[in-house]
């Protein structure tokens, strides 16, 4: 950690007596659909900073003074979402998303506190056409306007100007469900879990999977979406080996099907999200992950001997066929250790401590006392 100057310690110090810790503005505040958001809040207040709600509510309750403070940071997620949404299974362009994109666009343009944008994505989710493109120019747009940029994925740390930080491991953070460990099973059990989105698709590993295997797939998805993998597995007579349970999981349910599972598929497309959060659910706990070749992946393959890659769905019965002939001998032990060394609570409380001092010219006094 860099040198800090006796009158920034002292004014950090000061703040935490007077009860004025720096704030971290956060925008979206709450997510009832990921857990990310929540651990991020807590990851915060862990180094040092008192979290608040980057909303036009929270503006006119006083908010608005905040933005004009160095020492505050305004973190937005996500923020490339707001001028679409959700329609029939794709993402529409919507007017007053718009107007509320260029309403966050500005608070960054006449704020004084720093701002650090998380990208996620490379373009919006079921975006098509002129919306794909228009989102991508988006996601470049917020990265131009942000004063520091921050992702999940270290081989895009050059292309969009960032800094890597870890995702945190959702099974080692605060708060985590408790969960019934996994019984022992003669033949692996399969999972893809999540939301139910074409760029997952899903829809295209049903329609190469062996019809031996046991597949679970859970989460909320689209009517129209479901209906399709519905048709799939009824064309291919699926229904006695894969479970298609389409409704929103609670975070214990998450947790316990990630506890249940032997292998997690991300067959997520490669354009999409830059890192799948299932993975990070997945990791350390489940024997083995098969992923799509993303950059992300590819980069935790090297990392990680029990992620196995696939450049196409196509390749899927063989490396299926693999591993169940070699079940459960083919299982990796050390992946857990390996996890909390790169993903852990601990390791992001110091990464997350460091990059704010960064950003804001030094140290939380608090942060500093939390994170040791």
């Amino acid at each position: 950690m860099g040198q800090v100057t006796n009158d920034s310690v002292g004014r950090t110090r000061n703040q935490e007596v007077n009860g004025l810790r720096p704030r971290v503005l956060m925008c979206p505040f709450t997510n009832p659909t990921n857990r990310y958001i929540e651990i991020q809040k807590d990851l915060y207040r862990s180094v040092g900073y008192d979290v608040a709600p980057l909303s036009i509510k929270g503006l006119l309750k006083g908010g608005f003074f905040q933005l004009f403070k160095p020492d505050n940071i305004l973190v937005f997620h996500w923020l490339e979402y707001r001028p679409f949404r959700r329609q029939k299974g794709t993402a529409q362009l919507s007017l007053l998303g718009s107007l509320l994109f260029a309403f966050y666009c500005s608070l960054m343009l006449i704020g004084r506190a720093k701002v650090v944008y998380f990208v996620h994505d490379q373009a919006v989710h079921d975006t098509v056409g002129f919306n794909r493109r228009l989102s991508i120019r988006l996601i470049a747009f917020i990265r131009r306007l942000a004063d520091f940029r921050v992702v999940h994925a270290p081989d895009f740390q050059v292309q969009f100007s960032a800094r890597y930080l870890p995702h945190p491991l959702y099974w080692d953070a605060p708060g985590q469900p408790p969960t019934t460990p996994r019984a022992g099973s003669a033949t692996p059990l399969y999972s893809m879990l999540g939301v139910i989105r074409p760029y997952k698709q899903i829809d295209a590993v049903l329609d190469v999977w062996p019809s031996e295997c046991k597949l679970d797939i859970a989460g909320h998805g689209t009517e129209a979406y479901v209906a399709t993998l519905n048709g799939i597995i009824d064309r291919r007579s699926l229904r006695d080996t894969v479970r298609l349970d389409a409704k929103f999981l609670s975070d214990a349910e998450f947790a316990q099907r990630i506890a249940d599972s032997d292998v997690l598929i991300l067959p997520h497309a490669v354009d999409s999200m830059l890192v799948s959060g299932a993975f990070f659910e997945a990791i350390g706990r489940v024997p083995l992950v098969i992923s799509r070749s993303t950059p992300f992946m590819i980069w935790a393959a090297s990392k990680f001997d029990n992620v196995i890659l696939f450049d196409d769905v196509a390749q899927l019965p063989e490396i299926i066929g693999l591993i169940n002939s070699s079940w459960p001998t083919i299982v990796c032990t050390a992946s857990n250790r390996l996890a909390v060394d790169e993903f852990g609570w601990n390791v992001c409380c110091r990464r997350y401590e460091q990059f704010f001092e960064t950003v804001v010219g030094h140290a939380s006094a608090a942060g500093s006392a939390v994170t040791g």
